[in-house]
């Protein structure tokens, strides 16, 4: 099987930018004069957590370590850092190898007779976009209720120019892109539509490939560009839409080393948020084959209680050799190796492949919180929660190294 590149020895940030969190008291006038003195500029705002992305007036590394440090001393300052760059957590694979192994081994079938799912039910793919005019997920595709139809003079409210549903973001039809800025968050690099698939490829349709959800509304927030790499300030921006927009799941298959994180963070206070708000945010535990109880990754390590860190598992319930785990900070393992699955269109007019890594893991158990929010409506996030991490299939694999001990079982998850 192919190993997924450690994200970790390629850690690295935007130079000559900062994000700052301050005191909630901090005032805005007074932020900004902190950072001037530090010959910083606010170049965005964030609504989770009184936080700031800060950028150095002279770009020079030394400088900005240097304004980090001094900021620091700052009584109302709470952590500085900068600002990161995250990866996405996946390889490719030979597209040939196993097709959707995962299906047998969670029990989907079973789980099936239950539920296949419900549109009703909103899936926040946080990652390089989707393609969302691919034929086995379009119809699943959310269209936002208050940026289509006609508006007031006939225009179609998807391409009118206009803040329709007035949240600051302009025909936000599919969700947004982050990292343009723009409204067109179509998958440039395979990834997020990789994801989508697992979690909401359109079942039944005489197409390709099925998801755990035939009905679903999948939302594409595309932070990740074509490079397979997004910034931390852009990750913040797009998990604090999806809290506005009240998305009860998010899928999140990127990450990186935690080692200059300074604990409760922008990042971490955005996911906090969201927790408040309801949602349920499950994260890739990573690809270093390491154990994260001592060396943490983000934002899968952070100790909050929304968050379900997912390891990968292979066809035979081993332990992929890439994935990261730990007892304390990884909760379950998922199938995520040689996962076959949408891909954005290849060369040869492919539309569909296997990819490796805790990035396939992660989008397998968002499908089955969302299966479980199909069946049971009234289902909190903390609820959804203890009924996938206490229906897991014990394994041998997961002795000593996940929380439960053991494999997502999707089936069991959904029995009353």
């Amino acid at each position: 099987s192919s190993q997924a590149k450690p994200s970790s020895t390629q850690q690295s940030y935007v130079p000559g930018e900062l994000i700052v969190r301050f005191d909630a008291a901090t005032s805005s006038e007074d932020i900004t004069s902190i950072l001037a003195a530090q010959n910083l500029e606010v170049v965005k705002t964030f609504r989770s957590s009184n936080s700031v992305l800060a950028r150095s007036l002279n770009r020079s590394a030394g400088d900005t370590l240097r304004s980090a440090n001094m900021l620091r001393a700052e009584s109302s300052v709470r952590t500085v850092g900068p600002n990161r760059i995250f990866r996405i957590n996946s390889t490719p694979n030979d597209p040939s190898f196993s097709r959707q192994y995962q299906h047998d081994l969670i029990e989907s079938e079973a789980a099936w007779d239950i539920t296949t799912g419900s549109k009703d039910v909103i899936v926040a793919i946080i990652d390089t976009g989707i393609v969302y005019n691919h034929p086995d997920i379009a119809e699943n595709m959310w269209k936002n209720p208050g940026e289509t139809g006609l508006d007031a003079n006939g225009n179609d409210r998807a391409s009118n120019g206009i803040d329709d549903d007035n949240n600051g973001y302009i025909d936000d039809v599919y969700g947004w892109d982050f990292a343009n800025d723009d409204n067109d968050p179509l998958d440039d690099h395979g990834h997020g539509t990789h994801c989508a698939g697992s979690i909401g490829a359109v079942g039944d349709n005489n197409e390709g490939i099925t998801g755990l959800n035939w009905d679903i509304s999948l939302v594409a927030l595309r932070f990740i560009t074509a490079s397979g790499e997004g910034t931390e300030d852009d990750a913040i921006e797009a998990i604090e839409y999806a809290t506005m927009m009240g998305f009860p799941i998010t899928s999140n298959s990127w990450g990186g080393d935690a080692a200059d994180s300074e604990g409760e963070d922008a990042l971490y206070a955005a996911i906090q948020a969201a927790g408040k708000a309801g949602q349920l945010f499950i994260a890739a535990a990573g690809n270093d084959g390491r154990n994260t109880d001592s060396r943490p990754t983000l934002p899968a390590s952070y100790d909050l209680e929304n968050i379900i860190s997912v390891a990968a598992s292979d066809s035979r319930d081993r332990m992929a050799g890439f994935s990261n785990y730990g007892a304390t900070t990884v909760d379950l393992m998922a199938p995520g190796s040689g996962i076959y699955s949408t891909i954005k269109r290849g060369w040869f007019g492919n539309e569909y492949g296997s990819m490796s890594g805790t990035s396939m893991a992660a989008p397998i158990v968002a499908g089955a919180a969302a299966l479980v929010k199909s069946a049971f409506p009234d289902a909190s996030a903390s609820d959804i929660k203890r009924r996938l991490l206490n229906n897991v299939d014990s394994v041998s694999a997961g002795k000593g190294k996940l929380a439960t001990e053991g494999r997502l079982n999707l089936y069991r998850s959904l029995l009353p």
